[in-house]
Parts: structure tokens; C-alpha cells; sequence
């Protein structure tokens, strides 16, 4: 893979995130496979902002395999505990509050983004209870309206019947993501708060609609599931 010449951590841990980023894969092809789509949508440098549905713990993972560029996460706070916490400070996280209205965290996104990083934040704020796309918390809009970057619009299907809340441990599953095409900081212009939360909605729910496509498709999996899904 090539590195962008702009980089938004040092060596050590860009080669730290690529081991990881490589055993994940491999991991995962063995216990059931990822493909995905649509990787050409993200910028090749710059500040830009990764949002996507939130299923699984298995997420923040999957969402940047397929990425040439490095992301950074967005985990809420109670995550940020011994152990667990180095961990995801070590990939590129840092601590942000559920709801998304925490100043630190906010603060620390935005320096993100304009040191040219990607930020990757799941509206929802917490994983989905039934695999279907919740309510998004009104800190997206904000850190949207305030960014001024790209907005990738993002969706996972498969990660849900992979590691499901409520288990403990993730089973083998096909899984596939599907990025969409950025939205323009100037799509944004004349929109109030909630006129930004349904476009970031709308765009995800498409999203969402690919991947659940393209993984009956490719996989054979979920066609059922991915037919009949009915997405507001």
C-alpha cells in the first residue's frame, strides 16, 4: 500500500496501525471474508470524516482494512479503561462523549482534521440493537457544520450477525462495506442543524442499502435478510 505524503502520526505508530491492519484482514478472510466497495470515494489527503453505522465492536476495525490511509476513532469515553484503553489510543482513538457534545472531544477531532487526518465517528453513538440504522445524536451535525471537510458516508452489513450486542464473543461471517461519495462541505451551505443530520442520515442509509446488496450478491449470505429489509 502506498503512504500519503501528508502523515497525521509518526512512523512507529503507522507501522503499529498497519500490522494490525494486515493480521485483522488475514484474521477475517479466514473466518468468513470482507469485500468492499466504493474505497475510491475517500480522499486521497486531506481532512475528511468517516461516518458510519455502528453494529459491532468489530467496526472501527473493518472500517479501515480496506483504506489505503490510516484512520482515527472516535470511542466513547467509559471504552478508555487499563489494557483496553493503550490499545485503541495505540490505532488512532481518543475519547469523545456518547452523545458527541463533549468540548475535548470535539476540540481533539477538529486538530485531527486539520493535521489532514481521517476521523471515523458513528452517529448513533453506541452500537445498533437490532442491525437496523438509529437515531443519530445532534454532535454530528455540529462537528459537521464546523469541520468544513469532506463527509464519507460509510455502511456495514454482515459485522451485525458477525458479533451481535448481547454475545460475547464474534462468530465467522461475511462482511461488507460500502463507501459513498463524499459530501461537500459546500452541500452543507443554508442547511440548519437538523437539515445536516438527515443528509449524513440519508446518505448512510444508502450506504447501507449497498453493502446489504453487494453481500447477498457476492456472498450468498443474508439475501433474505437484504430483500426485505425495510430501511426508512
Amino acid at each position: 500500500m502506498s503512504e500519503p505524503k501528508q502523515r497525521d502520526r509518526p512512523l512507529y505508530l503507522l507501522a503499529w496501525y498497519r500490522s494490525v491492519q494486515y493480521v485483522t484482514t488475514a484474521i477475517w478472510m479466514v473466518r468468513g471474508g470482507i469485500r468492499c466497495s466504493g474505497a475510491h470515494h475517500m480522499p486521497d489527503h486531506g481532512g475528511a470524516l468517516l461516518v458510519s453505522n455502528h453494529l459491532s465492536h468489530l467496526d472501527v476495525f473493518f472500517l479501515g482494512l480496506p483504506l489505503n490511509r490510516p484512520l482515527n476513532y472516535v470511542a466513547r469515553s467509559t471504552l478508555f479503561i487499563p489494557v483496553l484503553g493503550p490499545l485503541i489510543r495505540s490505532v488512532g482513538g481518543f475519547a469523545i462523549q456518547r452523545d458527541g457534545r463533549g468540548a475535548q472531544g470535539l476540540k481533539e477531532t477538529l486538530k485531527r482534521l486539520k493535521g489532514g487526518g481521517i476521523v471515523t465517528i458513528f452517529p448513533e453513538g453506541t452500537r445498533s440493537p437490532d442491525g437496523e440504522l438509529g437515531e443519530m445524536k445532534a454532535g454530528v451535525a455540529i462537528l459537521a457544520s464546523r469541520a468544513k471537510v469532506p463527509i464519507v458516508p460509510a455502511a456495514l452489513a454482515g459485522s451485525f450477525e458477525a458479533w451481535p450486542r448481547g454475545v460475547s464473543f464474534p462468530k465467522a461471517h461475511p462482511v461488507h462495506i460500502h463507501y459513498g461519495k463524499a459530501i461537500r462541505p459546500e452541500e452543507l451551505a443554508g442547511l440548519d442543524l437538523q437539515g445536516i443530520t438527515n443528509l449524513i442520515r440519508d446518505r448512510i442509509l444508502d450506504c447501507q442499502r449497498e453493502a446489504r446488496r453487494q453481500l447477498a450478491f457476492r456472498w450468498g449470505h443474508d439475501a433474505d435478510r437484504a430483500a426485505s429489509a425495510q430501511i426508512p
